[in-house]
């Protein structure tokens, strides 16, 4: 091996163990420097070299000394978090919203701007620089700003920062992280919206104890991601979790979808799905299905019952521990559909797989403010998939 080789490699391992000790602060924290060494099984001298970086860089905060009468007490440490800053867009096909979040999930500024329709590419890239510029001037330190995460509905390279295909936003292939990087000079991260959200609910939300989970997310479209042992699977085309395709109806319910297919999931399972057609806005849907209309009862069976086969097929395909489902459709109709999903999962799964805990979030996160715990869950990340080098 080249010496600059070795030097290379040296500098990762050496990236690598600051971010695995940073992050295990974060995520652990307070925690002394002996159990770091325990955790991470680095030496105590690593250790203490790291901290002492992350002290001098005003990341981290010790605490007053806990612990027995004998021998030299241990000092806590946890990370400055509420000197860090994160902003976060959400770019939806009637709006786009920002927010300011500190590092401990608190709001300091939110925006929105309502979008009548986007002509052509480059006005989404409008709506949110407009956004940003306002977002900019409420941002405490700029200094401590650590970059701006961004929330997409469609298919996203999140490594090349390119969105890969958007129909509602006028984007294929278009390069959005070069384009807000060149004008901000800040780290940008997107991500496709489901995917972002079981990233953040991982790190620190309904899904932080679960090792292999499945997210489900029920709006205008339906979005999906999987997460095994802690790492999200994009698949060879960043279409892994497109589960709104899922071939879920047969016969005269095979209703043609946008993808050119018959009979998908999201076809009447999404806002837009039941709108275009049985003609139901989910209002209305909801109004009618609450006063025993037998038409939209009748709809809620046929789409609860695909909904349920259908997850209860990834249950047993991906035997994940926990299924998190979200969405407008959760939001507003959660109190029936949700119990329904749970009974019949329950009736089809195999017995080994009985022990998945079904849990949705009653309303629709902040995507905004999921986009900024993009940028908090990247600033923590430990960069394994270098190691190829």
């Amino acid at each position: 091996m080249m010496s600059s080789e070795k030097t290379t490699v040296h500098q990762l391992l050496k990236s690598i163990n600051q971010q695995k000790v940073l992050r295990l602060i974060y995520t652990e924290g307070p925690i002394s420097r002996v159990e770091l060494s325990e955790k991470t099984r680095l030496t105590q001298q690593t250790i203490t070299n790291i901290v002492n970086r992350l002290l001098q860089d005003d990341l981290l905060l010790e605490q007053d000394p806990v612990g027995g009468h004998n021998g030299r007490k241990p000092v806590p440490l946890v990370v400055n978090t509420a000197n860090m800053y994160a902003i976060g867009i959400e770019v939806a096909i009637k709006y786009v919203r920002g927010t300011i979040m500190d590092f401990q999930n608190r709001i300091i500024h939110e925006v929105s701007v309502q979008v009548p329709i986007y002509d052509n590419e480059e006005h989404p890239l409008q709506y949110i620089f407009q956004v940003l510029d306002e977002l900019m001037g409420y941002v405490p330190q700029k200094s401590r700003l650590k970059g701006i995460g961004l929330s997409i509905q469609g298919l996203v390279d999140f490594k090349q920062g390119i969105v890969i295909y958007s129909p509602g936003l006028r984007w294929r292939k278009f390069p959005l992280r070069e384009r807000i990087e060149n004008r901000y000079g800040f780290p940008v991260y997107l991500e496709n919206d489901a995917n972002l959200l079981a990233l953040v609910e991982n790190l620190n939300g309904r899904l932080a104890g679960s090792q292999h989970n499945i997210t489900l997310k029920f709006d205008y479209g339906i979005g999906g991601a999987i997460v095994m042992n802690k790492q999200l699977c994009t698949g060879a085309n960043h279409v892994a979790g497109e589960f709104g395709h899922y071939k879920a109806f047969a016969g005269e319910d095979a209703r043609p979808c946008h993808c050119g297919a018959k009979g998908c999931l999201t076809t009447l399972a999404s806002v837009s799905g039941l709108k275009r057609n049985s003609g139901y806005t989910l209002d209305e849907f909801d109004e009618r299905l609450r006063g025993n209309d037998p038409q939209a009862v009748a709809l809620f069976g046929k789409i609860a019952e695909a909904a349920s086969l259908a997850i209860s097929n990834l249950i047993t395909f991906f035997n994940p521990d926990h299924v998190l489902l979200t969405g407008m459709l959760i939001e507003r109709i959660g109190d029936l559909f949700v119990p329904f999903l749970r009974k019949r999962i329950l009736e089809t799964i195999p017995e080994s797989c009985r022990g998945v805990q079904l849990v949705h979030l009653p309303e629709k996160p902040n995507d905004s403010a999921t986009a900024a715990g993009l940028v908090i869950h990247r600033f923590f990340d430990v960069p394994l998939d270098q190691l190829s080098l």
